[in-house]
């Protein structure tokens, strides 16, 4: 005779423990009073037999689970069991799948994709990303299962995010949550990316070009940089940044042991770049020529710009630059990432192929093999690229007109 709730209250506790039968294998079971329940559990319990061995399940206790629940934990487990499923080994899966969500919470799938980013990317950038993550996407999604997240989880962090009036800072939260979620997919952790297609999602942020001055106005700058009575260390590096174009952070970071003067090269090591690759700068004559004369000033040094401010810093700042500019009246107008807009503004107006200009600026190339190939197949080209570069800076130096035509507006390269 099937149960009822009435019934199942008036179920005293006996001696020993007892059963009381629903009907198609489902029992409650009363068990003795104990020091802990003077009245005694009541624990659902439902009996089946599979490979002609019979098998118990507990369904929960009452009256945390009711009888209908009870008989709808049943109807489940029988189904598994028509599938030819153990209804007990797919409860233990279950549990382990529902830890697993658990513990696999967006900021832990992060935390691990960052890890494996840091591999690839320089620490200061790995360091401003984690902040980005910890300050705009973690407090909203962190703590949600990574495979529960949908798509307006994902909009709503995207748009508050935009609402403070960082449309960049959006955009790029938007393509770091897309690349956790791709991460999280290989790895079988959720079954889409619900931030892969949002493209109409915010409006077309206003591009911020770094300061840099018209190709016409180069002479000027060059004639203001050997007028400058600035110390001889920010000055040098001045000039080398001038000569070599290479980003900011990778010229005042710097180290003596990346020069080698025998070869006219200079190899940044894959740890000082932000991509995490290895580069090869080939230094003029002229860049030589600065290097041997700032050897005699830091050569004892670890690194080229070593700064003498301080126990703590290693090197000068960006700042250093930056105010040596202002000196010189170029503040607003001028930046050291500006001698990059200028040297692929000029030397594509040159005639220099793009590639060994790309090559040499370091940008990102999408296609791997051919970024590799390129490296190999472009080193005499960028090493003669770099000595006409100084030749021809060499030249505009002393005012002769050799920035002829109307050059477009200089390339504002983002820091790549």
């Amino acid at each position: 005779m099937p149960l009822t709730d009435l019934a199942i209250r008036n179920l005293k506790p006996a001696a020993k423990p007892y059963k009381v039968s629903d009907g198609g294998g489902l029992c409650i079971e009363v068990a003795p009073k104990s020091i802990r329940n003077n009245k005694g559990s009541k624990l659902w319990r439902w009996r089946y037999q599979l490979n002609g061995k019979e098998q118990m399940l507990s369904l929960g206790k009452y009256p945390f689970v009711s009888l209908e629940q009870a008989r709808i934990k049943r109807d489940q487990a029988r189904k598994l069991l028509l599938e030819g499923k153990s209804p007990s080994k797919e409860r233990k899966a279950e549990k382990v799948r529902q830890q697993v969500v658990s513990m696999n919470t967006f900021e832990a799938i992060t935390r691990k994709w960052m890890a494996v980013k840091s591999e690839q990317l320089n620490k200061k950038y790995h360091k401003q990303s984690l902040v980005r993550l910890e300050k705009h996407v973690f407090p909203m999604i962190g703590d949600l299962p990574i495979s529960e997240i949908k798509i307006p989880d994902v909009v709503r962090v995207v748009e508050t995010v935009a609402e403070r009036g960082t449309v960049v800072t959006a955009k790029w939260v938007k393509q770091a949550i897309s690349q956790v979620f791709r991460y999280a997919s290989q790895r079988g952790l959720c079954e889409f990316n619900p931030a892969a297609d949002m493209r109409d999602l915010l409006p077309k942020a206003e591009e911020k070009h770094h300061a840099c001055i018209p190709p016409s106005e180069l002479p000027e700058l060059l004639k203001a940089i050997e007028a400058c009575k600035g110390d001889d260390v920010t000055m040098s590096a001045i000039k080398l940044m001038a000569l070599t174009f290479v980003r900011t952070n990778e010229l005042i970071g710097a180290k003596w042991n990346e020069i080698d003067f025998d070869r006219a090269e200079w190899n940044i090591p894959k740890e000082r770049m932000k991509m995490r690759r290895p580069h090869f700068v080939p230094l003029s004559k002229q860049a030589i020529e600065i290097l041997k004369t700032l050897h005699t000033l830091t050569g004892a040094k670890e690194h080229l710009f070593h700064s003498q401010r301080g126990k703590k810093a290693k090197h000068i700042s960006n700042g250093a630059i930056l105010m040596a500019l202002r000196r010189m009246g170029y503040q607003g107008r001028m930046t050291g990432h500006g001698f990059r807009s200028l040297a692929s503004t000029i030397l594509n107006e040159k005639k220099f192929s793009p590639d060994v200009i790309e090559r040499q600026l370091a940008h990102q190339d999408d296609d791997k093999i051919r970024s590799a190939y390129n490296r190999a197949e472009y080193r005499l080209e960028r090493m003669k690229m770099m000595q006409d570069w100084a030749d021809f800076l060499d030249k505009a130096a002393t005012g002769g007109d050799v920035i002829q035509g109307k050059f477009p507006a200089p390339q504002a390269h983002a820091q790549q």
